[in-house]
C-alpha cells in the first residue's frame, strides 16, 4: 500500500517588469541609437531610472539623494543588472534620509518594519514613518498602518504573504468581530484612516491594503465589492516603478483568489488564471505557485503535473518555501517525475530552513519512517517540535507519538 506524505493542497481545504536609419541615409544623418541619459553637473536629471548603476553611483556619491534612493530601489528589488542586496540598499536609503530626503526615510521605515537587512524594530519604524508623513510622503501612511497591524498582531491569521491562504471557495462568509476591545477598535480606526488617505493620494500600496482590510473585515465591515474595486484600481496602474510592483502583483493575486472563491464575483477560473499569470510574468513567486496549484489539482485547467512542476520550479528559483515543499511532494509520490525520496528530502529541507511548518512536518514524517533518509526518531522529533512551536495543527500529536516510540527503545 502506498503511503502518502502529508502536505498542503490549498484548493480543497475548508476554511489562508519590469530605429535605425536606412543605408542610404548614413552619409547624411548619424544613426540614432538609444543611449543612457548622461547627468552633467549643474543639469537636472529627468529620469533617474534611465541611468545605469554606475551613473547613479556618480550622482549618489556627489550627494544626489534621488540617485541614492534609486540605487536603494535597485538593490532592494534587484533587476537584470543589479543583484539584490538588502544591506547595501539600507545604506543608500540611510544616506538619503540623513540628507533630509523623506522618501529615503520612508524606505528605511519599511526595512525596520519587516526586519529586512536589519533587526526588526517597530518603534524605530514608527518614528521613521511619522517623520516621513510630516515631510509629505503619502506612502509612509501605509507603513504606519502596517506598524499598527503588526504590533497588534491583527494579521496573525490573515498575513497577505502567508502561503497557507486557502484558494478554495469558502461556504461561509466571515463576520466582523463585534467584541473587539476599545484599544483594538482605536487601532483599526487609525489604520483605516491612514490607508484611506494614502489611497486617495493614488498610492498603490494604500489602495492594495485598503482592499485587503475590506476583504477581511479588519476595522471595517467585510465588503468584497469594495475590496475588488481597490484591487482592480491597482491592477489597472501602468506604473513601472520598482516600489509599485509588489502591490500590483499582490492585487492581481488577490483578484485571482476572489475569482477562484467566488468572493464578490462569479467563480471564473479562467480569469483567475489570467491574474495569476500576469503577476507571475511580473516576477511573483507566489503567483507562480498558485498556477502550479491549479495544474496540480486540475482547477480550471487539465491536471498536468509536469506543468505544475514547471511553475513550482519558477517559484523555487526565488526560494519560495511552499513551492519547494510542493516539489518535494511531487518527487515523493512520483507525480510528473520518477519517485525520488532523496530529492523529496532535499526540497523539504530547503523549505523547512525557512521555518515553513508544513515542510517541517513532512521531514518529521520522512525521518520517522525512513523514507529517503536513514530512520532517525530523534531527528523526526526535532522537526515535529519545530512545527509544533509554530502552532501547526497536528504537530503536537506527532511529537507525542514519536516520544513514545523513543521511550519504547530505551
Amino acid at each position: 500500500m502506498k503511503v502518502y506524505i502529508r502536505f498542503l493542497t490549498l484548493f480543497f481545504l475548508p476554511m489562508g517588469i519590469l530605429l535605425g536609419c536606412g543605408k542610404a541615409d548614413v552619409e547624411e544623418t548619424a544613426e540614432q541609437v538609444p543611449t543612457e541619459q548622461i547627468a552633467i553637473e549643474g543639469t537636472e536629471v529627468e529620469d533617474y531610472s534611465a541611468l545605469s548603476y554606475s551613473g547613479l553611483e556618480v550622482l549618489a556619491y556627489e550627494g544626489d539623494s534621488q540617485a541614492q534612493i534609486m540605487l536603494g530601489r535597485k538593490l532592494e528589488y534587484g533587476d537584470e543588472e543589479t543583484a539584490q542586496n538588502f544591506t547595501e540598499a539600507l545604506s543608500w536609503y540611510q544616506m538619503a534620509s540623513d540628507s533630509g530626503d523623506y522618501d529615503g526615510t520612508c524606505a528605511l521605515g519599511y526595512f525596520y518594519l519587516t526586519g529586512t537587512g536589519v533587526e526588526q524594530n517597530l518603534d524605530k519604524a514608527e518614528e521613521l514613518f511619522n517623520t516621513a508623513i510630516d515631510g509629505g510622503v503619502d506612502n509612509a501612511k501605509v507603513g504606519l498602518a502596517r506598524v499598527i497591524l503588526t504590533r497588534g498582531e491583527y494579521l496573525a491569521n490573515l498575513d497577505e504573504q502567508d502561503t497557507e491562504e486557502n484558494i478554495a471557495a469558502e461556504d461561509d462568509e466571515k463576520d466582523s468581530d463585534d467584541t473587539a476591545s476599545e484599544q483594538e477598535s482605536d487601532d483599526l480606526d487609525k489604520v483605516v484612516e491612514l490607508l484611506t488617505d494614502a489611497a486617495k493620494a493614488d498610492d498603490l500600496d494604500g489602495q492594495y491594503y485598503l482592499g485587503f482590510i475590506y476583504e477581511h473585515g479588519l476595522g471595517v465591515a467585510l465588503d468584497y465589492s469594495k475590496a475588488f474595486d481597490y484591487y482592480s484600481r491597482v491592477t489597472r496602474s501602468e506604473s513601472m516603478a520598482l516600489q509599485d510592483q509588489d502591490s500590483i502583483n499582490y492585487s492581481n493575486i488577490a483578484l485571482g483568489l476572489m475569482y477562484i472563491k467566488g468572493h464578490g464575483v462569479e467563480v471564473d477560473e479562467d480569469t483567475a488564471l489570467e491574474h495569476f499569470e500576469t503577476a507571475s510574468e511580473n516576477g511573483s513567486a507566489k503567483a507562480s505557485y498558485y498556477i502550479g496549484q491549479m495544474y496540480e489539482s486540475g482547477v480550471g485547467v487539465d491536471r498536468d503535473y509536469e506543468k505544475a512542476m514547471e511553475y513550482y520550479l519558477l517559484a523555487a528559483d526565488k526560494d519560495y518555501a511552499p513551492a519547494l515543499n510542493q516539489i518535494g511532494y511531487l518527487y515523493y509520490n512520483g507525480y510528473g517525475v520518477d519517485v525520488d525520496f532523496a530529492s523529496a528530502v532535499y526540497y523539504q529541507k530547503l523549505a523547512a530552513l525557512q521555518g515553513y511548518a508544513i515542510a517541517q512536518v513532512n521531514l518529521g514524517f520522512l525521518y520517522e519512517n525512513g523514507y529517503g533518509v536513514e530512520r532517525n526518531l530523534e531527528t523526526a522529533l526535532s522537526y515535529y517540535e519545530m512545527a509544533a512551536d509554530s502552532g501547526y495543527e497536528g504537530a503536537t500529536e506527532a511529537v507525542v507519538r514519536v516520544k513514545a516510540q523513543i521511550n519504547e527503545k530505551l
